[in-house]
């Protein structure tokens, strides 16, 4: 399934980092979604001026959110050329299990321990 809206004008970022979040959630193995469509790269950079401000963070925040979710071995980040200068990035569902995350402490001897590093 590939989820985006239909049809895609250039520079769109279709969702969000929770959007993004909730549809990892959601997706099976093989699902894709179109998280951005423009030169990611360029676009995200301040100095280019192509998103303004609030939609460039926006935009940063979806693809570190991939990229974090890519090395936690949920998605396969994708780029499909379009045009001149112009991508599909996508992120492939991958067969991952969604981990929970908990807040360790060390114990007094790793404490104990890296304090004479």
């Amino acid at each position: 399934m590939l989820a985006r809206p239909d049809p895609l004008p250039l520079f769109v970022i279709p969702l969000d980092e929770n959007g993004f979040v909730d549809w990892l959630i959601d997706a099976k193995p093989g699902d894709t979604l179109v998280y951005y469509r423009g030169h990611l790269s360029h676009d995200r950079m301040p100095s280019t001026k192509v998103l303004d401000d609030p939609r460039r963070r926006k935009l940063a925040e979806v693809a570190t959110r991939v990229l974090a979710a890519e090395a936690q071995g949920l998605v396969m980040p994708v780029q499909h050329r379009v045009g001149p200068n112009e991508w599909l990035y996508l992120a492939i569902r991958t067969h991952g299990a969604l981990r929970t995350t908990h807040n360790h402490k060390p114990s007094p001897t790793s404490a104990r321990s890296l304090a004479h590093v």
